[in-house]
């Protein structure tokens, strides 16, 4: 370890000789310097740990110099003991004003000031570590902000694009992640069978695992739309792959659907998830249905629900960051607040403006998917 250094300035060469031969049978490194002006040339040379400085000094004296040691950054704040022949309050409360650290009165004892300079690299050291400490996690903090950030373009890469997903269908959609990162998730693609199936889940908690968890669904859900055509069948490969890929600690909420071109009809499980939403004409009809949460057991216990669809008709998806969200009186959002505001509006930019009016104190992921049907195709 270094020894401290210290930075002893006073224009007594007298005071000098004496506190540098008692320092340095202390083991400290000691320099020396006749005016206030020779000590801030050592400074530009040496980073000094601690400074004893005479107050009264020609030119630049005690007071100024400990102003400009303690005002710039270069001279990394040494701990600063006044020396002083002045003994009434007021002058040692100036000094410490301006940044002093202690003070030792005229004439002194040389013990004390030994102890005082101990005692100074001691809290010289702990600032130090401190401030060591903290640049290393200014440097982790950054470091983990360009991660979630790179994970946050991850993760909108997986959201589907807005606009036309075949000539029978188009989505629109909002999506603002609670921390950058987030557990929500939704997908919709046309299936080798020319029908369109989609989902929307929500992963328990925020952040980096639940983002995770979040492409494992969308990977699996295009893998399962590929090999199954049933909203079931899609629902048992997504549970199965997150039985085999997560903790216990984890499980998801989901809707699943498809759009059966032919038949004119959706059908749908609900695992867990809030009841979602289709618009047919001006009313609002909820798309209920039993069924628990997937990634717990692989007894898979939902029901396949079935509705009839016309050309016009509109499918909403959503998660209960929106109808968990509170204001400041804490009252719900709720479900019938949003399905009321979605029998009046269909642009989901003025529903979110609805949303923001009623609070902005979102804790969780807001996902509103709209999903139209083209009624010149279909």
């Amino acid at each position: 370890m270094n020894p401290t250094r210290v930075l002893v300035v006073d224009d007594e060469e007298r005071i000098l000789e004496i506190l540098k031969l008692y320092l340095n049978t202390q083991g400290f490194k000691v320099y020396t310097a006749a005016s206030g002006q020779d000590a801030l040339h050592v400074l530009e040379q040496i980073e000094i740990d601690v400074i004893i400085s005479d107050l009264m000094m020609p030119n630049i004296d005690g007071t100024q110099l400990c102003k400009i040691v303690k005002n710039e950054e270069r001279y990394k704040n040494p701990y600063f003991i006044m020396l002083t022949a002045k003994t009434n309050i007021d002058s040692k409360i100036e000094g410490l004003k301006i940044g002093a650290d202690d003070y030792i009165t005229k004439p002194f004892n040389v013990n004390e000031v030994i102890a005082r300079v101990i005692a100074g690299a001691r809290i010289k050291t702990l600032q130090n570590t401190i401030l060591e400490k903290n640049l290393e996690l200014q440097r982790y903090k950054s470091n983990m902000e360009k991660e979630i950030y790179l994970a946050s373009r991850f993760q909108k890469s997986l959201i589907p694009r807005k606009g036309r997903v075949t000539n029978e269908i188009f989505i629109d959609y909002i999506y603002i992640p609670a921390i950058q990162i987030g557990g929500d998730i939704f997908d919709i693609r046309r299936q080798p069978d020319g029908n369109v199936s989609f989902f929307i889940a929500d992963v328990t908690g925020h952040g980096i695992v639940a983002a995770l968890i979040a492409a494992i669904l969308k990977l699996s859900f295009v893998q399962a739309s590929t090999q199954f055509k049933s909203p079931y069948d899609i629902a048992h490969k997504i549970n199965k792959d997150l039985l085999d890929t997560t903790t216990d600690e984890q499980f998801v909420s989901i809707f699943i659907g498809v759009i059966d071109m032919k038949k004119r009809e959706l059908r749908y499980i609900r695992a867990g998830h809030p009841e979602q939403f289709l618009k047919t004409g001006d009313r609002v009809i909820e798309l209920a249905g039993d069924g628990f949460l997937i990634g717990i057991t692989d007894n898979l216990l939902i029901k396949e629900e079935r509705i009839a669809l016309i050309p016009t008709d509109t499918i909403f998806l959503y998660t209960d960051g929106i109808t968990e969200a509170q204001n400041e009186k804490g009252e719900l959002f709720g479900i019938e607040r949003l399905k009321n505001l979605l029998e009046k509006r269909n642009d989901l930019n003025a529903v979110l403006k609805e949303i923001r009016f009623f609070t902005s104190n979102f804790q969780d992921d807001i996902t509103l998917v709209k999903i139209q049907l083209n009624q010149s195709v279909f």
